[in-house]
């Protein structure tokens, strides 16, 4: 049992009203240090509500107990400088599991983002069948396996995917959709840990918010490009998540009439001509043309993938640096519907079309130079990513660690 599982424990088994409350604020306090990251003594009696020697007391029984630690001394407008605490490292360690339509990305980061089992990656196929979702639980086990992991050492699996995700219920129904399928639930069970479920473009956005190009920023775009696309939504400093977590499917808004069909089941979406899947489509069936490109040196087109057309873009192969061009004007054209109706101070260009660079940022600008009314553009700024390959998880780290204590919360507060 971990020291946090330890805290709950004593809630929920404290034998007074005085003893359960205290054990209570322990973890609300807990909880409002991780939100904020490091706090002073009089701030955490601002933000928690308790006396100055009510908080003092419950800080010395965390520090004790190697929970929470005094980091460094704050400013101070006269006198002597506050000292600000933090959660120590190793508190709460997630297991950030990154799906992607044709790969799994994993890797353990503890509540202060320290890297405790590095990042790695394995081949998968994301799929609409619930008995599939076995795959993905062999991989975490592989994974424990590679690395030598004590399971015990888990604290919960943050899991980042694509597809129509209602984060309060922990459904995904584009993807292991059948019949309802609760996939948090079905996790947690054969896992025996919480499993926190986030949207993947929810997750960046979450990441860039917190650790990337839209850090202090209040109203930004999102965009995330890898096989689909997807945006995020921050409104006023926070993600948006929508009534049911389906906000910001802007890969499926209707583009072309009578277009190609989209794997949804509409036609003519937004993804049928601006994503990783149309990039890869579109490049072999032109190199099967005859096109002339350094992307005819694959071994095999069959492994075809957007990162080989980026990477040969950015060598100066003139076809794929069309391609992703008249990708960036399309794209370019529906963001700039999105300024028009949401007037966002900047957008984010994340996921691996960011290392595309000017290749995309420049089309995309042309395009809003094009639609975009000109008041609205000009105080909207366009940035590309710079968070590294653990950025997003960083971003699933927090989101799983406030879902754990969130729903750890409700169950005491329940029993209270």
């Amino acid at each position: 049992m971990s020291l946090l599982e330890d805290l709950l424990e004593e809630v929920s088994s404290a034998k007074t009203t005085i003893k359960r409350k205290s054990a209570l604020n322990k973890v609300k306090l807990m909880m409002t240090l991780f939100d904020k990251e490091m706090l002073s003594l009089g701030e955490l009696v601002q933000d928690v509500g308790l006396s100055f020697p009510t908080m003092n007391n419950l800080i010395l029984d965390l520090h004790q107990r190697k929970l929470l630690v005094p980091k460094e001394k704050g400013e101070s407008i006269g006198g002597r400088k506050p000292v600000l605490y933090q959660l120590n490292d190793g508190v709460f360690n997630v297991l950030c599991v990154e799906v992607e339509r044709f790969a799994l990305h994993l890797v353990v980061m503890d509540n202060n983002n320290n890297i405790l089992f590095g990042r790695k990656s394995y081949p998968f196929e994301i799929s609409t069948n619930n008995g599939d979702i076995e795959d993905l639980i062999q991989v975490i086990k592989q994974y424990y396996e590679d690395f030598g992991i004590d399971e015990r050492n888990i604290s919960a699996i943050g899991l980042s995917m694509p597809g129509l995700i209602n984060y309060k219920l922990g459904t995904n129904q584009t993807f292991y959709n059948k019949n309802s399928f609760n996939i948090s639930e079905y996790l947690q069970k054969k896992l025996g840990k919480h499993v926190a479920v986030i949207n993947d473009v929810k997750g960046a956005a979450l990441s860039e918010l917190a650790y990337g190009a839209a850090q202090n920023r209040e109203n930004v775009l999102v965009i995330l490009m890898d096989w689909g696309i997807g945006l995020g939504v921050i409104i006023d400093g926070k993600v948006y998540m929508g009534n049911e977590g389906f906000a910001g499917e802007m890969g499926h808004m209707a583009f072309v009439e009578e277009g190609e069909l989209c794997y949804c089941g509409k036609r003519g979406c937004l993804e049928t001509i601006a994503s990783g899947i149309f990039l890869v489509n579109q490049a072999r069936q032109d190199i099967e043309r005859g096109e002339p490109t350094l992307l005819k040196n694959l071994p095999n087109l069959a492994d075809l993938q957007p990162q080989h057309i980026i990477q040969v873009a950015n060598q100066g192969d003139q076809y794929a640096i069309d391609l992703i061009a008249n990708l960036g004007y399309n794209l370019g054209k529906a963001i700039s519907l999105l300024i028009q109706i949401l007037n966002p101070e900047s957008v984010v260009l994340s996921g691996k079309f960011a290392k595309a660079g000017s290749l995309i940022t420049i089309p995309i600008q042309q395009s809003l130079n094009k639609y975009t009314m000109n008041a609205i553009r000009q105080k909207c700024e366009i940035h590309l990513s710079s968070l590294d390959e653990n950025g997003y998880a960083q971003g699933l780290v927090r989101y799983t660690v406030v879902d754990y204590f969130k729903s750890n919360l409700d169950v005491l507060n329940m029993n209270n």
